[in-house]
């Protein structure tokens, strides 16, 4: 009797769970470009080229706070997306007309059937 998974049986489980993703997203990345007055200025692209990805968004918390005298949202999620695909928290997540920031992956997990992101919604 084995301890672990064959290659088969992770494979399986791998498309088992891409069954259940029923939303799309880019991967978001940052370019700084230089605003003529010393600064930079922040541009986020798709770091995917275009293509949509297919993820599944699970909201975890929300409450409104009060910054700078307005109310701003706070959304902590989780987006799950295909096992190898690659991402940093320094990417941003697009989801439809939503963008959360990536805190952490779960980069080194074994078995790894999807990849997981702690996020939290930006705008």
């Amino acid at each position: 009797m084995t301890n672990g998974l064959s290659a088969a049986e992770l494979e399986q489980m791998r498309n088992d769970v891409e069954q259940l993703f029923p939303d799309t997203c880019h991967i978001l990345e940052v370019t700084q470009t230089s605003d003529g007055a010393g600064g930079l200025t922040e541009v986020w692209g798709t770091a995917t080229a275009g293509t949509s990805i297919p993820c599944r968004v699970d909201y975890l918390t929300g409450r409104e706070g009060i910054t700078a005298g307005a109310l701003t949202p706070y959304q902590k999620a989780v987006i799950n997306l295909k096992h190898d695909a690659t991402v940093t928290p320094a990417n941003r997540i697009q989801v439809g007309s939503y963008t959360f920031s990536v805190q952490s992956v779960n980069n080194g997990q074994s078995w790894k059937s999807n990849t997981s992101l702690s996020v939290e919604l930006v705008s």
